[in-house]
């Protein structure tokens, strides 16, 4: 009997354990890792547009008020995002040099930070919300302002799962990174109902739900990290002056942090500008067609979150050639989801709209903006995997010129002068020109790159550094 259950344990943990990422079979391994990945943030993706369903329901001036919200939490979000980056690119690094111990004083320290700085952001909200909803009407500003103090509570268990999610991804166990999840957003699509209308909370329903959801999830992957099913191992002991090991983190991670700050004040632009022309139903309209496109590059990004790691891993063995090979395919296959999802939602762009909303006016708008939003996403796959090569390589200044292009120094020039020029239909251009530039851009430097990585590859075949022994 003993036998078995110590055979069952072993099984399971087999099961959870993260993959090989020196594995021979690299396109296997980007599928195990990349899929895992691109499902979970699917289901993110699937969550939040089921919950702008269930708020369309109450109303448009709730949806209004939710993507009032949304520029302020990922103007938080932001940072987590940065330090999971981060943290992921030198925990694969680390892992790929055969240094564990430096793995595992990374995750614990960046973990720590994470959540500090959630908990501050927090403080920061209840003190001072309304100064923080840009471009509320006084018809909708009430109901942000509810919203945003509820939500508020779940900052800092955000900040924990975003870097427990990397951490997860970056170690080779994307698989579990999806699972959890999967449990948590499902577990928040069941609450949103029950809390929205079974309880009559409207949108503080949905923000509890949040809440609930997120605490089920750190629940899950704190089981995970004290059975020691993983590679990296969190402690909470480390001395004080571990802290140095943030400033590599952060300094990898600034550029997913400025991108996404960008990203959070180009919404916030963009629906104050539609909300000038259209008024709260210009802030529901190009809301919607945001919302489907985030539905569309989380898979894109989940494809390169999971092959973030493989990169990170050969970089840090200094094996060229996979990284090479790596590339391309990640290029291919991120350049095929978006493509597919793209072509569907401008061919389909006022049906998935009427998913959201039955107003006539909304539904013009945001037809009109699905269109402008989804042309040029056809090259956001490219844009993706050169973010992620050099993350890898630990080129910072090169991130963050390609990642602040379409939500920054594109963006911002273009909706100063083109909406004054050409009203509603000057903001549609800014908001395409931006995402087109910014994929032709992407497609110069993925050309620059490759031609480097082969270059190097046939000149210098470095000898590869041993398999880490802690690999399974």
């Amino acid at each position: 009997m003993n036998d078995m259950s110590e055979m069952s344990g072993s099984l399971r943990k087999r099961r959870l354990a993260p993959e090989d990422l020196a594995s021979p079979q690299l396109f296997r391994l980007l599928l195990r890792l990349g899929l895992p990945a691109m499902f979970g943030l699917s289901i993110n993706a699937a969550h939040h547009t089921i919950n702008m369903i269930f708020v369309g329901m109450i109303g448009e001036d709730q949806i209004a008020a939710i993507m009032i919200v949304l520029p302020v939490l990922m103007l938080v979000a932001a940072f987590g995002e940065g330090i999971g980056v981060g943290v992921a690119t030198e925990v694969g690094r680390a892992l790929g040099a055969g240094n564990r111990p430096r793995a595992s004083t990374l995750a614990s320290v960046s973990l720590a930070a994470g959540i500090v700085f959630g908990a501050a952001s927090a403080v920061a909200i209840v003190a001072f919300p309304s100064a923080l909803l840009f471009g509320a009407t006084p018809a909708i500003e009430p109901l942000a302002q509810h919203y945003l103090l509820i939500i508020a509570v779940s900052i800092p268990l955000t900040m924990a799962q975003i870097i427990l999610d990397f951490l997860a991804i970056a170690e080779g166990n994307a698989r579990f990174s999806m699972w959890t999840l999967v449990a948590c957003f499902a577990l928040n699509i069941i609450l949103d109902p029950i809390m929205i209308f079974g309880f009559g909370l409207g949108l503080q329903g949905v923000a509890m739900a949040t809440i609930l959801s997120q605490l089920v999830a750190l629940s899950i992957y704190g089981a995970y990290h004290a059975r020691r099913l993983g590679t990296i191992r969190l402690t909470f002991g480390w001395p004080f002056g571990d802290l140095r090991h943030l400033k590599a983190v952060l300094a990898v991670g600034a550029p997913t942090t400025l991108t996404s700050l960008a990203t959070a004040g180009a919404i916030a632009a963009m629906l104050s500008a539609a909300g000038t022309y259209h008024g709260e139903d210009g802030i529901a309209g190009v809301g919607i067609a945001l919302r489907l496109l985030a539905v569309g590059a989380l898979p894109v990004i989940g494809i390169s979150l999971g092959a973030q790691s493989i990169l990170s891993f050969a970089w840090g063995r200094g094996d060229i050639s996979r990284v090479l090979a790596a590339v391309r395919m990640l290029s291919v296959v991120t350049s095929a989801v978006g493509g597919v999802y793209g072509l569907a939602a401008i061919i389909f762009s006022v049906r998935l709209a009427a998913f959201f909303t039955d107003e006539a006016s909304v539904l013009a708008i945001a037809g009109q903006a699905i269109i402008a939003t989804h042309l040029p996403f056809l090259l956001f796959g490219v844009r993706q995997t050169v973010l992620i090569l050099f993350q890898a390589q630990g080129r910072p200044k090169a991130a963050l010129a390609v990642g602040l292009a379409q939500n920054g120094y594109f963006l911002f020039p273009l909706l100063a002068v083109l909406p004054l020029l050409f009203g509603f239909s000057g903001l549609l251009w800014a908001m395409f020109l931006a995402s087109a530039l910014t994929g032709l851009l992407s497609c110069f430097c993925l050309a620059r790159s490759l031609g480097a990585l082969r270059q190097r590859s046939a000149n210098d075949p470095t000898a590869l550094r041993p398999h880490p022994s802690f690999c399974p």
